[in-house]
């Protein structure tokens, strides 16, 4: 009999003031990466429930060097991941980018051809190619293949910090 009123009443209802389908399990998604989001000590080897607010103990934090990628001639002053997580690309003081092979921790490449200081790098997209800009007022696209810049380097008219 239930089931024989509801019918028409959803009908008469805008499709505006209905209520999504699976938007109980989206809503309790977005709670548990929210509380993910907001835990200091985010660790990823614990188990998440929704019986309970999530936080992570600070004693599960790491707080030993387990290794150390020390490959560059200063400061590092950018790391960036590639976007397959395979890749680690750091710059900073010194002319130098090295670019880790995260699978053994080895280095994968060394980037020589700016003469000076790299404070920023990020990843193409798919991850052939690495923009790296530097204090010597040029931008630089690497093709990773050839461990080459790919295009001529781009002057910069004025470096942004």
């Amino acid at each position: 009999m239930q089931s024989l009123t509801f019918i028409p009443c959803s009908e008469s209802i805008s499709p505006s003031a209905m209520i999504p389908e699976h938007r109980l399990a989206v809503l309790l998604t977005q709670v548990k990466q929210n509380q993910i989001l907001k835990c200091i000590y985010h660790n990823p080897s614990t188990s998440h429930s929704l019986f309970a607010d999530h936080i992570c103990d600070r004693s599960q934090f790491p707080l030993q060097t387990i290794l150390e990628l020390n490959n560059n001639p200063g400061e590092v002053w950018s790391l960036e991941f590639s976007h397959n997580g395979r890749y680690l690309a750091t710059s900073g003081e010194g002319a130098v980018v090295v670019i880790y092979d995260l699978q053994n921790f080895q280095v994968r490449h060394t980037l020589r051809d700016h003469t000076d200081h790299v404070p920023f790098l990020v990843w193409s997209p798919d991850d052939s190619k690495l923009i790296t800009c530097s204090h010597d007022h040029k931008a630089k696209v690497w093709d990773l293949a050839v461990c080459d810049p790919c295009v001529p380097p781009f002057q910069l008219l004025t470096f942004l910090t």
